[in-house]
Formats: C-alpha cells, structure tokens, sequence
C-alpha cells in the first residue's frame, strides 16, 4: 500500500521553515510534432485548436485537430475544417486518408468535419457512457449570419462510438448559452458522476474562468466563477485568462491555465497598435501556460508562485508568441505527464499576426505549430532549499514501512527525515542523527536509519501515528511516499472507505443538513407528527378537537 504526498498545497504540513515553494518548467520536445505538408494542404492554412487522447485498448494516440484559414486583413483567420491523425509513440504521426470530405475535388485527405466558418471544441473518451456514446464533443460553431447579429455562439452536444463519424442529437442541441467564444476545459469526474465544463463567460473582459456542471450533459448548472486573475500575487499585465485544461493527478485535480498579458486598461489598443520601442514591458500579448489546483473540481488555487509551466520561446520561434492549452487533458505514461499544446510565432494581437503575414507572403503554414512538453513525474511543485537549511513537519499519519522521496539534490545537499511526536519529541531509532541522508537525485529514493528500526515496527508503541519532518539543503522535494505491506488488504480497504465516505460528501446536495432537521421537499400532512412532536414545516398542527 502506497500513499503519496505532493508539495502542492499544505494539506498534510504542519509547519514549513526556511523553504520555498516553487513552480517547476516543463521539458520541451525540440522539434514539433505535425506540419501541414501533405499534397491538401494550403499555403493559406494554419494549424488552430487540437485534442489529444490515448487510446488504451489499441495503444494508440489519436489527434483531432483544427486546419484554419488565414487571409490579408483577417485577425485569427477564417473557415475551419477538422483533420485526424494517429501515433504509436505520440511522436511520429500518421495522417490516413479518411475519404470523408471533399476538398478541391478531391476525398483523398485526412479530414473528417467539413468546413465552416468557424469550429472549436472539446473532445473526452468517456468510459461512463455505452459504447455507442463512448466519444462526447462539446462544440461550437459560427456562421455569417451569427456574426452579423453579433452574438457569442451556444454550445452543442455531439457523440460517438468510433471518435470519426458524429451524431448531433437535435432534440437537446444547444446545450448551453451564454459562453464565451472559445477556450473550454471539459472532463468527466467519475467521483461526482459529473461532467464539468470550465470556460469564459459572456460579458468576457476582463477573461476569468468559470464552471458549469451536468449530470446528463444536457441540462448545466452554473457554478459561477472559480478563478479570477489580478490578486496580489499577480503583476498589472495579467488580467486576463484565456482558457484551463484540468486534469486528475494523485489527489489532485491540475489544470493548465492560459495566462494572457496585456497593457493594462487599454487591451484593445495594445491588441491594434505595437508598443514603442522603449517601452519596458515586452511581453505585452503574449500568453504562456500557468498552473493551478483543486481537490474537489469546485474550488480553486494557484500556487503563490506565478512561474509558468510552459514558458514563451525566444521571440519569433514557433511558441514565443502564444501558447494556447490542449483541448483535452495531458496524457500520463509511467507517471510522466505529456502535454500536447499548439503555439504561434505570433502574439496574441493583430499587429503582429499582420506583420508575421507580410513578412512570409502571407504563406502561413508554419505560423502555429502542435508541440509537446514533459513533466516528469510529481515535479509540478517542489520545495526549494538553498544553502541555509530549511525544514517541513508533516501531520501523525500511520507509520509505513519504508520512506520515499523523489528529490533532485544538487552537489553538496541532502535531504534527511526523523519521526516525531506530536508533542514534538523525537522518536529515538528514527531520529535525525540516525538518518541516512539522501544526496543524489531521483524518484523512489528509500530513507533509511543507522539502527535498522523500520517506523512500522513503533506502531503499536505510538497509536495515532506520528509526525515526519524533513530537513533539506541545496535540494528539491516534489514527493514523498509512505509505503505499508498490506498481505490482507486492510489498509487498502480503511483507505477506500475514506475515499468513499469523501465521494459521498461530493455527491450530496445536503451533506450538511443535520439528522433531527426534516426532509426537504413535500411536507408531510398535518398531524402527521405525534402529539408531542416539535412540529416542522408550514402547516400548523390542528386545532384540538372540543367535546
């Protein structure tokens, strides 16, 4: 049995001292993942939105992407058809000749949605559904006439059981109004038996992020706004998020977040007009890849730390204007987190979007790309030490058998652990001066003691668990594990009790209700209650009868 902690938040510390938490980069693959090369594409094509899954029981990685127009005077472009791709590695991809839509005469391409104005959307493979509804597509579409009567596009529902061919079931189709023009996060949260839609809303300046929930996909309740930009830990030019891609990891659920820069109280005039070549801020645009965090899907933080985890690139390399999240989650192989992302050599504003096309001919293919980053595994958030020591006291937990770490320690550090009590006595056998320091990097680094004890064997003399506190120096501790032998599947059974006692305080609409208050709904008929009874609800109890 293993438990697992991240240094994400501080839900099982007691007390940091001397350390930092920091948000840790990505590692970026160096070349992208997908052209348009192939004899259909145009010199008047760029690569916009995609959605990445892995498909478990084919081994195989399928890619939906979006092939946007982009002509003279256009800001972001114009009509958009939908293209298919597949990998084995989820590097080397295939693009199969789908036969589906004609294009310049011809049905020898990979498309599988036509063309139209504009297309954008969200694409899970859902295991909660039947298999004719395995894929689910939240989508949304615009036309000419939509955009005469200036108004933001509804969202529709679409299915299907092989992810190519879609129907659009038209007694329920749109499914929601009032969202904003692109950028959503769409999951399923098996936990809640919930779909979750994280997207912007309508009036969208300044962007914030907002969720909405279903049960059946169709009918949505607005949960309002779980994250705003522009707190104190942010600068002036961040006011704006464009989209977040959430996502289960251990405990946690993740989301990559869009973060936009702009000049402050004047977007729109930054979005038109360059800024001068004095101007101290040159990032103004731009939009890289943030993180955040929840336990329950509902309420969110962001680390303190504003460190992107996917940075710009250098200025004019293929993400050093825009950075723009997946559609749909990163995929997780042997605990490394791919991250599928598509990024422009542009800003996120016209005038250099304007310039980029005069300066290529206005040949645009090579102006977005579809890139991938890694994460190796539990690095998202560490905690720093330099060379004065620090040190983190957790919460009594049950004492494991063995301790892992995963650290990077540079040369000259260590990270080192001794058990205490709650009362703060250290155990003795499990004491600072009989560990065995830590002092290369890696994950499932085991901690050991010079007297050989094993902190499980002290469970029966220290009932309620104690407390670990780790002391570091010149190194970085993203997690920790406690590792249980478990030969009757006790442990795992308390731990799936508690894990359903949680689920079921998610799923209740009244977990809160105390048992002596009545239930909700119909009241029950007058006099229902016996003759001494409090009597509850808005019917008083009758009149007694004279005689």
């Amino acid at each position: 049995m293993r438990n697992k902690v991240l240094m994400i938040d501080d839900a099982f510390f007691q007390e940091i001292h001397n350390l930092e938490r920091r948000v840790n980069p990505v590692t970026k693959h160096p070349e992208p993942l997908l052209r348009l090369d192939a004899p259909w594409d145009q010199k008047s094509e760029t690569l916009n939105y995609l959605n990445v899954l892995y498909d478990e029981q084919e081994d195989l990685f399928r890619m939906w992407y979006v092939v946007k127009g982009n002509f003279p005077g256009e800001y972001w472009g114009g009509p958009c058809k939908t293209a298919y791709a597949t990998s084995k590695d989820g590097i080397h991809w295939e693009k199969p000749i789908m036969n589906m839509v004609e294009v310049n005469g011809s049905k020898q391409n990979n498309y599988i949605i036509p063309e139209m104005l504009n297309l954008t959307y969200n694409i899970i493979d859902d295991p909660s559904d039947i298999a004719a509804h395995r894929y689910k597509m939240i989508f949304q579409i615009e036309s000419n006439e939509s955009r005469w009567a200036r108004y933001h596009m509804p969202l529709c529902l679409s299915y299907s059981h092989d992810g190519i061919h879609w129907k659009r079931p038209t007694h329920v189709n749109p499914v929601l109004r009032g969202i904003s023009d692109a950028g959503w996060g769409f999951i399923y949260d098996p936990d809640r038996r919930k779909y979750q839609l994280y997207t912007r809303r309508v009036p969208n300046l300044p962007r914030d992020i907002s969720l909405y929930e279903s049960y059946d996909l169709v009918n949505w309740e607005d949960k309002g706004r779980v994250l705003v930009p522009g707190d104190e830990h942010d600068p002036p030019d961040t006011f704006n998020f464009q989209s977040m891609t959430p996502f289960f990891y251990e405990d946690f659920c993740l989301a990559l977040l869009n973060t936009h820069y702009s000049l402050p109280g004047a977007e729109t005039y930054e979005v038109y007009n360059k800024a001068p070549d004095d101007y101290a801020n040159r990032r103004l645009g731009q939009v890289d890849i943030q993180l955040a965090y929840s336990r329950d899907g509902v309420t969110w933080s962001r680390p303190d730390d504003r460190s992107p985890v996917i940075a710009n690139g250098q200025p004019g390399s293929r993400d050093g204007g825009c950075i723009f999240v997946p559609s749909s989650a990163p995929i997780i192989r042997n605990g490394e987190t791919w991250i599928y992302y598509f990024g422009f050599r542009h800003a996120h504003n016209a005038w250099s979007q304007f310039q980029y096309l005069e300066d290529h001919d206005h040949d645009v293919r090579d102006l977005s790309s579809y890139l991938l980053a890694k994460m190796p595994e539990d690095q998202w958030v560490s905690l720093d030490a330099g060379t004065v020591e620090g040190w983190v006291l957790g919460k009594p937990w049950l004492l494991p058998t063995q301790v892992l770490v995963n650290s990077d320690v540079a040369e000259g550090g260590f990270i080192a652990a001794e058990f205490v009590t709650p009362y703060g006595k250290p155990v003795e056998g499990l004491t600072r001066a009989e560990c065995v320091p830590v002092t290369t990097s890696g994950k499932d680094q085991v901690l050991e003691w010079t007297s050989g004890v094993r902190p499980s064997e002290l469970q029966q003399e220290h009932l309620g668990g104690l407390c670990i506190k780790f002391y570091l120096k010149n190194a970085k501790l993203y997690s920790y594990s406690f590792v249980q032998p478990d030969p009757d599947g006790e442990i795992a059974t308390d731990w799936a009790n508690a894990r359903w006692l949680e689920t079921i305080k998610h799923r209740s609409d009244n977990w809160d209700r105390l048992s002596t208050e009545p239930a909700a709904g119909v009241p029950a008929r007058p006099g229902a209650q016996g003759r001494h009874s409090k009597r509850y609800g808005p019917y008083p109890r009758p009149p007694a009868k004279r005689r």
